[in-house]
């Protein structure tokens, strides 16, 4: 496992499915893949979780928000920095798993 400086925790397997990503993915001029994360804490959806990756212009992605997972250049948002916090992103029978 590694810690990226934000505090958001991710695995080997996810680092090397971002890559499988990267590599399947038509290279298109200065886009970065965009990791987003979130978590109801109240209300009817409380504790229920959303994430998607998708890729993004590179030119929109502030510089606090860049960070590398593996060899991977991804964006977190400062919202998905804060939901992911202390929590761990596996890649684990096919599909994308956050744990606390």
């Amino acid at each position: 496992m590694h810690r990226l400086r934000c505090g958001v925790i991710y695995t080997n397997a996810f680092a090397a499915y971002l890559a499988a990503l990267e590599r399947s993915a038509p290279h298109e001029a200065r886009k970065i893949l965009s990791v987003e994360y979130l978590r109801c804490s109240t209300g009817e959806g409380a504790v229920k979780s959303w994430w998607k990756i998708e890729w993004m212009p590179e030119h929109r992605v502030p510089e606090e928000c860049r960070f590398k997972i593996g060899e991977v250049p991804v964006c977190l948002s400062r919202q998905s920095q804060r939901g992911l916090k202390h929590r761990c992103i596996d890649w684990r029978d096919g599909e994308v798993v956050i744990r606390s």
